[in-house]
């Protein structure tokens, strides 16, 4: 059997794309919501509850765990609110 050649140092991995990806502690639901099968249902790993569009805006908004704004409510990030098109359509019809 060969051995594995391992190098004298270890490299750094090169870090990820940077850009703001939001809180990683955010996710994907696997299951879809009833009222509206075609948004997606978020919830947080930590177990707070996410009760709607304006919460998942604020952990997107959010750089990392350790500055949870549920945990720590004075780190609240100044989000704007989530519009959907369908509601601009509706108002525009009337």
């Amino acid at each position: 059997m060969s051995r594995e050649r391992r190098r004298l140092f270890h490299e750094e991995e090169s870090s990820a794309e940077p850009g703001r990806y939001g809180c990683p502690m955010l996710s994907r639901a696997r299951c879809s919501q009833l009222t509206l099968p075609n948004q997606p249902l978020w919830r947080c790993s930590l177990g707070w509850a996410l009760h709607g569009d304006l919460d998942v805006a604020r952990c997107i908004a959010t750089e990392s765990a350790i500055d949870c704004w549920k945990v720590h409510p004075e780190r609240t990030p100044i989000v704007a609110l989530p519009t959907n098109g369908a509601g601009e359509q509706k108002a525009s019809a009337d």
